[in-house]
């Protein structure tokens, strides 16, 4: 009977440490998939926030060189106005695509803002360049907007 005994004591001790092996493993699992969950919101924001800085910075630039294009103002100061638009727009191009791959539900609202802030070459009058540059702000605020709905940590 003793024999039985010491079986069954030892049958429960390793019943248990694989019972608490099993729970470290599939806590240290849950730890780490929570881990990268954050990781790549962290980017997502990242991704978001590069891009719609960069948006600003070029919305900022095409009115000022839009604004000096009217105003006929000297041709080096144009120039000089002309080279950071198109600095701007092409630093738009890397934060664009990386927010297209890793927040792919942000295209649209990408794009509406990014063709609201291009809209503002070439206007034809000082009312006509403020109205597009009001509607390439309501644009890059709707993105962000967007982007903070998708991006709460209560939407997760």
């Amino acid at each position: 009977m003793a024999i039985w005994t010491s079986i069954v004591a030892v049958l429960g001790t390793l019943a248990g440490a694989l019972t608490a092996g099993l729970l470290q493993h599939r806590s240290a699992r849950t730890a780490r998939a929570e881990q990268r969950a954050d990781s790549h919101r962290q980017d997502q924001l990242g991704a978001v926030t590069d891009f719609a800085a960069a948006l600003d910075a070029h919305r900022s630039a095409m009115f000022h060189r839009e604004r000096l294009a009217l105003a006929e103002a000297g041709a080096e100061h144009q120039l000089e106005a002309q080279t950071r638009s198109h600095d701007t727009r092409t630093a738009i191009t890397a934060p664009h695509i990386r927010l297209q791959v890793l927040v792919p539900e942000l295209t649209s609202a990408a794009q509406q803002a990014a063709d609201a802030a291009y809209a503002l070459r070439k206007a034809t009058g000082r009312t006509e360049l403020d109205a597009q540059r009001h509607a390439a702000k309501e644009a890059s605020a709707a993105f962000v907007a967007a982007a903070a709905t998708l991006l709460s940590p209560d939407n997760r």
